[in-house]
């Protein structure tokens, strides 16, 4: 029998304690140089928004936008925000600004995500409510306006009068609704119900990861956040159909997996690679259904996510290679190897250091997942999962001469093994991830700020700096810091 959500079956067994390894200073060194010489105050709209890009010898946007030939960015399209603000990949630099004002007492950084968080709620919602944010929108601080695009083409201003959100689009990070709760509750609560809604093409649950209310690409990924998304506004507002119609979503995903091995395909509508196959991605959907059901109360989106992250550990080791498979088949369960269809098909394994987005392939997110199964079930498959996602870890550290040692990865990881040495009681880990942070440390500080990766001076947004910073800043407590509820 599977555990209530709301508490751990090893309750009390968790003792690990750190007395901290100082990385609050360089947290507050990088932020204090953000918020100093980083935000929109240029063109004909200034703004306490932050620059997406910044050059880390100046703290300003680059003047020289051009990127060297050996690290082009890490996104496609114009993900990264271009001349502008996006703040849907920001999310855990305002949740690291809050979490310091915690820690250091002081509010100055927590004041400033607030602030970011009001600039944007003034100009980059649609009139229906809906969020201008994701992989589709971004503001252009040097133009003064959203911009919007769909593919590779040039980005197009917004006209605000009658732009309905129809791009939304959330993943894979899982939104810190808490800091847009901070400043407006009711802001915040018209995006979740009018934008989930606006997902949404049918009663039963199908969704599309655009909000145009059309079926198309029905990502695990979207799918779990969508879940999540309507579970916390269903606490907050005490309203239980909220979460009644993430539990319908779930449902829909679920539908899918393949009797004879519960796998669950990545994007169960789609003609392609990705119909027949499962990834890493079930494990971050899996977790967006922990924090619905724990949100929410429900049992059965903890039975959902324990079966199919489940169904992966058990058929997705490679005893041979001593990793995990990236890509699986669902009908079978055997590995895809070989020939990819696409550059965004995860390899034969899962990679910890790739730094390719969006390559459907989250193996950290899985991992963390593990411990989060573990720590509530006690289920042996789940802690040999953790001990096989630090040893990976360990056998694939330094991130191979610098090519993947992005800050997202070095975040996650670090996490991960913090996580990891609470649950298991194992102080070994808290030195494994110790270690790691001092080569992230060592790889990224630079000028006194954060680089995204070593093969540039520059810090940008889907980099993914402000889960480094979370994760040093747990590190030094060997816990979570308050971060706003933001979870990895």
């Amino acid at each position: 029998m599977l555990p209530s959500l709301w508490g751990s079956t090893r309750e009390g067994e968790n003792t690990v304690t750190t007395t901290g390894t100082g990385h609050a200073a360089m947290v507050a060194g990088h932020l204090d140089r953000l918020i100093s010489t980083g935000r929109a105050d240029m063109g004909p709209d200034p703004c306490a928004m932050w620059m997406s890009s910044l050059d880390v010898r100046t703290g300003r946007y680059p003047e020289d936008d051009s990127r060297p030939p050996n690290f082009p960015k890490r996104v496609y399209r114009n993900i990264d925000a271009p001349r502008g603000c996006t703040i849907y990949w920001d999310q855990p630099l305002l949740a690291a600004a809050h979490a310091l004002s915690g820690r250091i007492g002081d509010a100055r950084y927590g004041r400033a995500a607030d602030e970011y968080v009001r600039a944007f709620l003034q100009r980059c919602v649609a009139p229906n409510g809906v969020f201008l944010w994701g992989n589709h929108y971004y503001w252009d601080a040097f133009a003064g306006c959203v911009k919007r695009f769909v593919g590779g083409e040039e980005p197009v201003a917004v006209d605000m009068r009658t732009e309905d959100g129809s791009l939304h689009e959330m993943r894979p990070l899982p939104p810190a609704w808490e800091c847009f709760w901070a400043v407006s509750p009711e802001a915040t609560a018209r995006e979740i119900r009018q934008a989930s809604g606006m997902h949404l093409f049918d009663s039963g649950g199908g969704f599309g990861r655009h909000a145009g209310g059309q079926p198309g690409h029905a990502f695990l990924e979207s799918g779990g956040i969508l879940c999540e998304s309507l579970c916390w506004l269903s606490a907050r507002a005490k309203d239980r159909t909220l979460a009644e119609t993430a539990l319908r979503i779930a449902r829909f995903n679920w539908a899918y997996r393949a009797p004879a091995t519960d796998l669950v395909p990545v994007s169960p509508l789609a003609r392609r690679w990705d119909h027949n196959t499962c990834t890493t991605e079930v494990g971050l959907w899996a977790g967006s259904l922990l924090r619905a059901g724990r949100y929410s109360g429900m049992p059965e989106f903890l039975g959902m996510a324990h079966q199919a992250v489940l169904a992966y550990l058990r058929l997705g080791w490679d005893g041979e290679g001593r990793r995990y498979f990236g890509c699986l088949n669902v009908s079978d369960g055997r590995p895809v190897l070989g020939p990819r269809e696409t550059v965004y098909q995860p390899g034969d394994h899962a990679d910890l250091w790739d730094p390719l987005f969006p390559r459907h392939d989250y193996p950290l997110a899985m991992a963390e997942t593990c411990v989060h199964l573990y720590e509530l079930t006690g289920e042996k498959d789940f802690e040999e999962a953790i001990l096989r996602w630090a040893r990976m870890i360990a056998g694939e550290t330094p991130a191979r001469g610098g090519r993947g040692a992005y800050a997202e990865q070095y975040g996650r990881c670090i996490h991960f093994l913090t996580s990891a040495a609470r649950v298991l009681n194992d102080p070994s880990y808290l030195d494994q991830a110790r270690s790691l942070a001092e080569e992230a440390t060592t790889t990224l500080m630079a000028h006194g700020m954060f680089r995204g990766h070593p093969g540039e001076e520059r810090c940008d947004a889907v980099d993914g700096v402000g889960l480094l910073l979370l994760a040093l800043l747990g590190l030094d407590g060997a816990g979570e810091p308050d971060g706003m509820g933001f979870a990895f």
